[in-house]
């Protein structure tokens, strides 16, 4: 147990900064498009259903606009009316719903978003960052398990009240420490496992898929005829298209068009079912560039169950389940991660005076 002790102690020393700016920067994200309705008044609008006509229109001009750099165009959301533009490099722009003149548009650290979104995700350091952002996440679970475990011999300590600190003297900060992480290890593992999850996503992947012997899902696209994507004249998705791409799912909701399989001959189309628990919805619907016509579909709500617990695991990592009360939880469990990390270190630094203060006093009555 003394050997337990110092290991959950010394690692969340050790990770106590990257906990704490992950899980400062993780609350914010919770609200991100509340922030940008108040930031962005113009689309502060409850216009969120475009026609078919009008979302042919936004991609139209998402390519005038962008052309060969355009990645994904995410429709208007209830709690974000605004066309959102995807582009290289992590750059991001909103359009507007009714002009798709250009809202805003910046590089990822040139907006308050953007700049937490890459400390959650990168540790401001790019791929690597974020796959040391994984392993701290790995961490971080098992000095989750490791605090049950060590809160198992003091249970009887807790107290309800402790929960909400009344001074911050040590014994105070460590009962605080002790009884909330306890309390709330169960969402403070899912999170911060989830977010692990995120990052080695290919590998869970196929881990689940495994697990409950589903064939790995893949989509089979008949040949198509290519098509020059810097061409102005290139096909573009008409209303047509895009009312042939609602009725392939008639439950969804269109989220994204997205412009990697222009290329080949094809436009590629994600739709959320009212089945799904992904906000953005893992179907996808694959039309000819030229005729419009349906070529694939993959219905997620079809998938094998590996595959569907594997798309499960964003929502609930990012609070975006479709309930306020869990995205609460999310907030309340970053909250409280933070403050682990931040009181584990501060009862550490009260611990190392407290000595330094004896110390000086057995020396000051040998003199």
């Amino acid at each position: 147990m003394r050997l337990l002790r110092k290991l959950h102690l010394y690692s969340g020393l050790l990770l106590s900064l990257a906990l704490f700016l992950i899980a400062i920067s993780g609350a914010a994200l919770l609200y991100k498009n509340e922030y940008w309705a108040l930031r962005y008044t113009q689309i502060n609008s409850q216009d969120v259903s475009p026609s078919a006509s009008e979302q042919a229109a936004a991609i139209a001009q998402a390519y005038a606009l962008y052309g060969t750099d355009l990645g994904s165009l995410k429709m208007p959301e209830p709690d974000l009316a605004a066309y959102h533009v995807y582009l290289p490099d992590h750059e991001e722009a909103l359009l507007d719903t009714e002009n798709h003149a250009v809202v805003d548009e910046w590089q990822p650290r040139q907006r308050l978003m953007g700049l937490l979104f890459d400390i959650h995700a990168h540790l401001m350091a790019g791929d690597r960052g974020e796959i040391v952002a994984g392993i701290i996440g790995l961490i971080g679970g098992l000095m989750a398990i490791t605090g049950m475990i060590l809160w198992w011999p003091t249970r009887r300590a807790f107290r309800w009240q402790q929960l909400w600190p009344t001074d911050t003297s040590r014994a105070s900060l460590l009962a605080w420490h002790r009884d909330a992480g306890m309390l709330l290890s169960p969402l403070l593992l899912l999170f911060i496992l989830s977010g692990s999850a995120m990052v080695f996503y290919t590998s869970v992947q196929k881990g689940m898929n495994a697990m409950f012997g589903d064939p790995v899902p893949t989509i089979e696209l008949p040949p198509g005829t290519p098509v020059d994507i810097a061409d102005p004249a290139r096909p573009l998705p008409s209303a047509d298209t895009i009312m042939r791409v609602q009725q392939a799912l008639p439950d969804a909701r269109l989220m994204f068009y997205y412009a990697d399989a222009l290329p080949q001959g094809f436009h590629r189309f994600r739709l959320k079912r009212s089945c799904e628990l992904h906000p953005n919805g893992l179907s996808f619907v694959y039309t000819d560039a030229r005729s419009g016509e349906i070529v694939a579909v993959k219905d997620a709500c079809a998938m094998p169950p590996g595959e569907r617990l594997t798309n499960m695991i964003y929502p609930l990592h990012a609070g975006k389940t479709g309930s306020e009360l869990y995205r609460t939880s999310g907030l309340l469990t970053a909250l409280v991660l933070a403050g682990l990390a931040a009181t584990g270190v501060v009862t550490y630094a009260q611990r190392i005076m407290r000595r330094g203060r004896r110390r000086t006093a057995y020396a000051a009555r040998g003199a």
